[in-house]
């Protein structure tokens, strides 16, 4: 294999399009910190971003090490759907497995350095104790020392990585405060929103994930169960912004998420229609991952309008 080859395979490695989670998840927490106090440091926005993306890959890369290392990849006969199956570049030899889980590490170590710069310009240890969090789901998600997609947290883990931690974290770097209870409530919808994009994601997976002994909702609730979680989720994401204008003084704006309201109904429909095609059941994956980032930038926006 030439070095263009290696390039290429390891850059796929990465699986870049899935951080547009973390991109809302930042934008979230910076535009709420700027609306809250009207504190912006452009530096530490960027370093924010750069570290929750770093770790982002850190997880991707680790998840597709851990599904080899478990057969689960190879299980998947689904992977030719987009966005199933993980990147596959390690199951199909173009990438070692020693080499992923360096890569991994490399980009864990990138986000724990920047973490740990800016737990060191800002008051107390609130940025080291999310850190901490955050590098051990990174790798405790589907491998050590918890392995807890088998154990029926991993959706959980998600909502708390994308949730509480990303957006508590860029918002804290920004407004060094906590001081009441709506940052942590405005984080609500991002850890949703993404854990929705892992849900669905499920779907496709379920056969292999039962070979190689995950516990995901898909398979502790079946599939149709599952398709109305989703969709009851989705609605929670809506009522946090109604209580967040109606008792947090959220600026009117807000309701501008309301033009994602049909997102959730389509992708529950198209979803539910298409259990036993996968093909046909991909744009309910693609219309989360849509109205993920759609839902998230929207929101950030009305809180600097």
């Amino acid at each position: 294999m030439d070095t263009m080859k290696k390039s290429k395979a390891i850059l796929l490695l990465l699986r870049l399009p899935f951080l547009t989670v973390s991109a809302g998840a930042v934008f979230l927490g910076t535009a709420f910190a700027w609306w809250g106090t009207g504190q912006f440091n452009i530096l530490h926005f960027i370093l924010v971003f750069l570290g929750a993306c770093f770790l982002h890959i850190s997880c991707n890369v680790a998840n597709d090490y851990f599904d080899f290392k478990s057969g689960n990849d190879a299980s998947n006969k689904n992977a030719l759907v987009p966005f199933s199956g993980g990147s596959r570049m390690v199951l199909d030899g173009f990438v070692k497995p020693k080499e992923a889980l360096a890569v991994s590490i490399i980009f864990a170590v990138l986000g724990s350095a920047i973490g740990l710069y800016l737990n060191a310009v800002s008051e107390g240890n609130v940025i080291l104790y999310i850190g901490l969090a955050a590098v051990f789901f990174v790798f405790s998600y589907n491998g050590f020392p918890a392995r807890l997609v088998n154990k029926g947290l991993g959706e959980i883990a998600i909502f708390l990585a994308w949730g509480p931690l990303m957006v508590l974290g860029s918002y804290y770097v920004q407004a060094e405060t906590l001081s009441s209870i709506w940052p942590v409530i405005v984080a609500v919808p991002s850890g949703i929103l993404t854990t929705l994009v892992l849900l669905i994601n499920e779907f496709a997976d379920k056969e292999a994930d039962s070979m190689t002994g995950r516990k995901t909702w898909v398979i502790l609730f079946g599939f149709k169960k599952s398709m109305l979680i989703y969709l009851f989720l989705a609605m929670v994401c809506y009522l946090v912004v109604l209580a967040g204008i109606f008792f947090g003084g959220w600026p009117i704006w807000s309701l501008m998420v309301m033009l994602t309201l049909p997102l959730p109904f389509l992708v529950y429909k198209i979803g539910s229609a298409n259990l036993d095609n996968w093909p046909g059941f991909f744009p309910a994956v693609k219309n989360t991952i849509l109205m993920n980032f759609i839902f998230l930038i929207v929101l950030s926006v009305s809180f600097v309008i």
